[in-house]
């Protein structure tokens, strides 16, 4: 399936990766490129992004954190408390650190995947979608086909979709709301471009 030559570092990381993992960022790859052919956006740098996305996915929640603060990021308190949150910005770092991606774009796209940004691109909107149109999430996010649907006609309605279902299912279960899910969300609401 993959239509881009990949940057041997990049590779090198993916093909470490878990089997599992390794087959949802190659559907993820698939999705971006049909998003990204929808929306008239470059399908290869989508692609690239989303195939860069869980770079760092499979780290222990201990590493993540340990690495986040040995590369001073910021951890806010829904990240201490779910280390897999800081995969997206360990994983750009690690890519931006160790040579392998230099394009911003591609490294937003990373960076914001799990929780989307009011200014997250166009490419980085894809790649937020396509991560969470993935069919083997179809449990995880019983609202899918919703966001399938608005996803192909905008994809900020797209990301407005996913992010009222996962927040409402986040606040059902009692469970933590990212900052920067929540930011988007009221940015996007106020702008009214969706």
């Amino acid at each position: 399936m993959a239509t881009i030559t990949l940057p041997p570092l990049l590779q090198t990381r993916l093909d470490a990766l878990p089997q599992g993992l390794q087959a949802h960022i190659q559907r993820v790859r698939k999705m971006a490129r049909e998003l990204a052919a929808a929306h008239n956006l470059d399908q290869d740098l989508a692609e690239l992004t989303a195939a860069a996305h869980d770079v760092a996915r499979s780290a222990k929640p201990q590493v993540l954190l340990d690495e986040a603060r040995r590369m001073r990021l910021p951890i806010n308190a829904a990240e201490a408390n779910a280390p897999v949150l800081l995969h997206g910005p360990v994983g750009a770092r690690w890519l931006s650190d160790g040579g392998a991606i230099s394009d911003s774009t591609v490294l937003e796209g990373v960076l914001w995947h799990t929780t989307a940004h009011p200014e997250l691109s166009p490419v980085g909107q894809v790649v937020f979608l396509a991560d969470k149109l993935d069919p083997m999430k179809a449990a995880q996010f019983p609202f899918q086909e919703g966001v399938r649907t608005a996803a192909f006609e905008n994809l900020c309605g797209g990301t407005l979709a996913f992010l009222d279902g996962a927040l409402a299912r986040h606040i059902e279960r009692g469970e933590l709301i990212h900052p920067t899910a929540a930011e988007t969300r009221n940015a996007m609401l106020i702008a009214g471009a969706c």
